[in-house]
């Protein structure tokens, strides 16, 4: 009967061995993701990362973590497995805490081309912020969007205690305006800059406009803001 339950003994410390050895390492998880928010992030800092413990592998399981700002904030995290060796997937989804700006820059991009029936690339820094409602954030227009006379450059971006995203563009002037030419004005048609004769035979040079009224004519490049729709995230 001993070689019965030796050999008993010896399965069952072999099944917990393995049920061990097929456990997910969710404290390494935990450490990635803290890493990863805070390296690519500004003005942000993880207390910690907390996740689910005893978690079996297995490819598609999906669980979610928790993530703890410091010095207060709260936040979710979705963790997706992509196979039976421990690899995982997570992403941070928008909330009244944390600001994920890979979304944020697919609805800017969305909202941008219904506006304008134009498509534009949208970058807007970081890919982790706090959401802080009120706050103003600027985003660049790659590559510039034109309008004609007028270059779309940037957007300035809000996000109101609703969490709805509130936009407006950066606008820039493509060329100067054309100031109006003097020699116009003269009612023969001949250059202001011309030579005339006098009674006496002699030349004289016809005034040339002063550079003071030149500097008033000539049009100046600048910026202006347009007052966007709203965006719900």
């Amino acid at each position: 009967m001993r070689p019965v339950y030796r050999n008993a003994l010896l399965l069952g410390g072999l099944l917990t061995l393995t049920g061990c050895f097929n456990r997910l390492n969710t404290s390494m998880i935990e450490n990635e993701i803290e890493a990863e928010i805070e390296s690519q992030s500004r003005r942000l800092s993880i207390d910690e990362v907390r996740c689910p413990t005893g978690l079996y592998r297995q490819a598609g399981a999906y669980f979610r973590c928790v993530g703890m700002l410091r010095p207060e904030g709260q936040f979710t995290i979705n963790v997706t497995q992509q196979d039976s060796q421990g690899n995982v997937e997570w992403d941070v989804p928008n909330s009244q805490v944390i600001l994920n700006m890979s979304t944020v820059e697919s609805d800017l991009q969305e909202g941008f081309a219904q506006q304008f029936s134009r498509r534009a690339s949208i970058d807007c820094g970081e890919l982790y912020r706090i959401n802080q409602p009120g706050e103003e954030f600027e985003c660049r227009v790659v590559g510039r969007v034109n309008l004609g006379q007028e270059d779309i450059t940037a957007l300035i971006v809000r996000v109101d205690p609703e969490g709805n995203l509130n936009w407006y563009e950066i606008r820039e002037a493509t060329a100067p305006v054309a100031s109006a030419d003097a020699s116009t004005d003269e009612p023969n048609g001949d250059s202001p800059q011309g030579a005339t004769d006098s009674e006496e035979g002699e030349t004289q040079e016809a005034p040339q406009a002063s550079s003071e009224a030149d500097g008033d004519d000539e049009g100046v490049a600048g910026t202006r803001r347009i007052e966007p729709p709203i965006i719900a995230p």
